[in-house]
């Protein structure tokens, strides 16, 4: 087609079949058409009835989409779990310049992060207008600059009409990469198109506050494509059996770390201060299937985790905090994928997520590795305006396995205990000591590999 400004396509606007708020909507594409790979899902917003509140950080509006399918009337060509999630993930995996001129508008998240420089002598932080506390104003006014940064302005307000909250938008393909992998849609061949979105719309998924008042509901949105209606383009495409389709689709397992406890005989005191703790999980949820790329999550849901007392740390339940002394290794088919006893220091794991997920990796200064016991007063508050509660909360592990056919994976993840000088109950209180998930998503190889008279299958590799 000569340009997407010619009358070669047209947009279109797709109502949903089925719309139930708070649980599922269901979008049908028209029988014998052409489509770009372009699908957009419009008016994802959600409206709380009492009290004024923000999106979460990182998700925004998707933090209310439990799962997607795409499916051809009961064949599912591809589908996403925990998507709330993996979109947050995938938010991270942006560039910086991806979060700070288009993704917050998208998502109503606070991603990006920007970087700047104050004389110590001013009254306010750079980019924001925020005044600065006299109490930790910096010493010797005498015209010395300091770096100081802070996250991009603004987050998704709900209001409580569709008018009033924050409306934003989801490209399909961020969740359902089998539309990366054509280069249409014909719905020809797959004659019943449909795109299936669950919904969870819970405080602790959307909320990016400890703000519990009212009630939240998940507003009707509608999906956007883009028809192909060039002749010359529909007489050479239009119904043609294209070769076998490769992608990737997210697959993910969950396993729980138990805390460190009492009852678990091993709570870190002034004369074990620091227990070790050795686990072994087997990952069967990806037996028998071809894996390219892991990345693993470690998420903390233990009520006021947050170090200095609040409720309200970083991007909530999205989270993925790093741990003391976090060591990890993998064994794939009876074979360690790392020497000796794997990845064990703070930087060797953030090298690895850059090397197997890009040099972006989502992570901003000081997100990953651990986040000393401090007054967000401290210095590093100069970085991100969020200081003590944003170090350490998004850690991951990555790595990869190459295209290899699983027939036994097991993971090792271990941590090390950490006693507080204030007594048990701070000790039990401690992130580093509670109970975990470890939510591990990886890229699994599937095809449509297709017969005669546009009969298919869909396979994994």
């Amino acid at each position: 087609m000569s340009s997407e400004y010619s009358n070669d396509l047209k947009c279109k606007e797709i109502e949903p079949v089925y719309y139930s708020e708070n649980n599922r909507v269901e979008f049908r594409l028209p029988p014998n058409k052409l489509y770009t790979n372009t699908m957009n899902v419009m008016n994802l917003a959600i409206t709380k009835s009492a009290g004024a509140s923000v999106l979460n950080k990182l998700v925004g509006v998707y933090g209310s989409i439990d799962r997607m399918a795409l499916m051809d009337g009961n064949v599912e060509l591809q589908s996403l779990v925990r998507a709330n999630e993996w979109l947050g993930i995938k938010q991270q995996l942006h560039s910086n310049r991806y979060n700070e001129n288009l993704g917050g508008n998208y998502v109503g998240n606070r991603k990006g992060v920007r970087i700047g420089l104050r004389d110590v002598t001013q009254s306010q932080v750079p980019l924001t207008g925020v005044a600065e506390d006299a109490a930790v104003k910096r010493a010797g006014g005498n015209g010395r600059k300091i770096i100081e940064g802070g996250e991009r302005d603004g987050m998704g307000a709900l209001g409580t009409s569709n008018n009033a909250t924050f409306k934003g938008q989801l490209d399909v393909s961020e969740a359902l990469n089998f539309l990366q992998s054509i280069p249409y849609v014909d719905t020809s061949i797959f004659k019943n198109l449909k795109l299936v979105i669950e919904f969870n719309v819970s405080m602790t998924n959307v909320i990016g506050t400890v703000q519990n008042t009212g009630v939240l509901a998940q507003q009707r949105p509608y999906l956007v494509v883009e028809e192909i209606v060039a002749p010359d383009i529909l007489a050479g495409s239009l119904g043609k059996t294209p070769p076998a389709i490769s992608y990737n689709v997210i697959e993910s397992d969950v396993f729980t770390v138990p805390a460190f406890s009492t009852a678990n005989g091993n709570l870190p005191t002034t004369a074990v201060k620091n227990p070790v703790q050795d686990l072994t999980f087997h990952v069967s949820s990806f037996n028998n299937k071809k894996v390219n790329r892991i990345l693993m999550a470690t998420r903390c849901f233990t009520t006021g985790m947050a170090q200095e007392g609040t409720g309200d740390v970083a991007y909530g339940n999205y989270n993925s905090h790093a741990m003391l002394r976090q060591k990890n290794q993998v064994r794939l088919n009876g074979r360690n994928i790392f020497p000796r006893n794997g990845v064990e220091r703070d930087m060797q794991r953030l090298a690895l997520m850059a090397d197997v997920w890009g040099g972006s990796a989502g992570i901003a200064p000081f997100y990953a590795g651990l986040a000393p016991k401090a007054n967000d007063g401290n210095p590093r508050q100069d970085i991100l305006d969020q200081g003590n509660e944003v170090i350490g909360t998004q850690d991951y592990f990555g790595c990869t396995l190459a295209g290899a056919k699983v027939e036994d994976l097991q993971i090792d993840y271990g941590r090390t205990g950490s006693a507080n000088d204030d007594g048990a109950g701070q000790t039990t209180a401690s992130k580093y000591n509670a109970d975990l998930s470890l939510h591990i998503f990886a890229e699994v190889k599937k095809a449509v590999v297709f017969g005669k008279g546009g009969q298919y299958n869909v396979v994994y590799q």
